[in-house]
């Protein structure tokens, strides 16, 4: 199955050291590529991986994300690198035929949306306080169990329904975890976006 473009670009990523990391996001923000515009120095700042990935392919589309990350690699002289990203993709596009496309589609928007979910746990906690409407949205779809919705329910501070939200979805894993970054989407659209969420279709 084709590796989602996102976690493609993170693990790509994650072979780079800090100083090399910070190098690669430098030239995020010059003409690196015509038809790209540069990012801001705003937009980057105190950006992790995933925050910087989940930028590029908010500004860029994945397939821009994937091809600028290309050329950023060629100019800072790690061809190998460069030429196993795309190796990869196209491995992955003559792996996937054009009829298996929607579910694979279907498959990258729960995998993203769970490690969204995953990495910002704490964020999440912390910031977000009407949780009922999530948990309403969550026991619709039949994500969580009757008890757990009764415990999220009676907990007395947004935090400890957040929490037990949380422990509520592990049952579900991704597919839970997935529509609850759905819900997120449409409910906290400014907290998804300030934490770097990509609205995947």
């Amino acid at each position: 199955m084709a590796t989602p473009v996102p976690q493609r670009l993170l693990a790509t990523l994650e072979k780079l050291d800090k100083a090399t990391f910070e190098t690669f996001q430098w030239n995020l923000m010059q003409e690196t590529l015509e038809g790209f515009t540069p990012m801001s120095t705003a937009r980057l700042e105190d950006a992790n991986r995933h925050t910087t990935v989940s930028k590029m392919v908010q500004a860029y589309k994945k397939e821009g994300a994937m091809k600028i990350t290309q050329k950023i690699l060629e100019n800072m002289g790690m061809i190998d690198l460069a030429d196993k990203l795309k190796t990869d993709g196209d491995k992955d596009q003559v792996a996937t035929p054009q009829s298996s496309q929607d579910q694979s589609a279907v498959m990258e928007t729960k995998q993203y949306g769970a490690q969204f979910v995953d990495d910002n746990m704490e964020k999440l906690v912390q910031r977000i306080t009407m949780v009922m409407p999530i948990a309403d949205g969550l026991y619709q779809k039949k994500m969580i169990h009757d008890e757990d919705y009764s415990e999220i329910t009676a907990a007395q501070t947004s935090m400890s329904k957040m929490r037990k939200l949380y422990v509520a979805l592990k049952p579900g894993g991704a597919v839970a975890k997935s529509a609850f970054y759905q819900i997120l989407l449409e409910q906290q659209t400014l907290l998804v976006e300030e934490l770097g969420g990509v609205g995947q279709k």
